[in-house]
């Protein structure tokens, strides 16, 4: 064990989503832990304005998560930089608050191609190079707890989450012998601008009251479990989903 478990001197991470939000929030400290950073999303403005402001430890490459091909070609120009010891598969959409019976079926296929599908995509193009490599790795998948306990107008978003931590737990078992570690972090809401509009709506105030310490996460609630599973303090971790909801899930 290192001096510090927890740095990430000398690693490379790819954090999918990185431009803002809880990507941003893990990029930062993944940064401020040693590490150098590689941020996609699909918004190329956006992506190269979060970057500059995170300093030369951070690189941007435009990706649309809900593309397996553009994931291909991003994971390849990220590795031509360096091998990629983290993935974080951040990115996520949830684009709509409403009943399942008033779901659309590209509503569906839009939610599910970004946040199951691309995620899947994602851990194989990073865990194959990984493996060709003969090198240990860390992919970390940020869900939700909507994909523990159920949350009303939440029904797509909450499937895809649930399917991911199905995955991280099949992917922990058929990776590691080869040294790749696979956890998720179920986030509760967290105040970003994904939930800041449902925050503000009338059915803010519900959901409010539903956390029983009475806030939302900030995304550095989340960064730091992040830090913890990228890093050597969590070797011996694979397989987990951490819950990090203000105590959501126990209402």
């Amino acid at each position: 064990m290192p001096a510090n478990p927890f740095s990430l001197e000398g690693k490379t991470a790819i954090v999918t989503g990185g431009s803002r939000g809880i990507g941003y929030g893990i990029a930062r400290a993944f940064i401020e832990a040693g590490a150098r950073v590689v941020i996609t999303a699909r918004n190329e403005a956006q992506l190269n304005e979060a970057a500059a402001s995170l300093g030369p430890n951070c690189i941007a490459r435009r990706c649309d998560n809900a593309d397996p091909a553009d994931i291909a070609a991003m994971v390849e120009s990220a590795w031509a930089l360096a091998p990629i010891d983290i993935l974080v598969n951040n990115a996520g959409i949830s684009p709509y608050y409403k009943k399942s019976e008033h779901v659309t079926v590209a509503e569906w296929d839009a939610v599910v191609d970004v946040n199951m599908r691309g995620t899947y995509f994602c851990s194989v193009e990073v865990a194959r190079r990984q493996h060709e490599a003969g090198m240990a790795g860390s992919i970390i998948n940020v869900t939700s707890v909507t994909g523990v306990v159920p949350v009303v107008r939440q029904g797509v978003y909450a499937a895809t989450k649930a399917a991911v931590h199905q995955l991280t737990k099949v992917m922990a078992l058929e990776w590691a012998e080869k040294g790749t570690r696979v956890n998720a972090i179920a986030p509760g809401w967290v105040d970003t601008d994904l939930v800041g509009g449902l925050f503000a709506s009338r059915h803010g105030e519900g959901l409010r009251a539903d956390i029983p310490l009475g806030r939302l996460a900030t995304p550095g609630d989340v960064a730091g479990a992040a830090v913890w599973l990228a890093s050597d303090a969590s070797s011996y971790v694979t397989g987990s989903v951490v819950v990090i909801d203000g105590g959501r899930q126990l209402v």
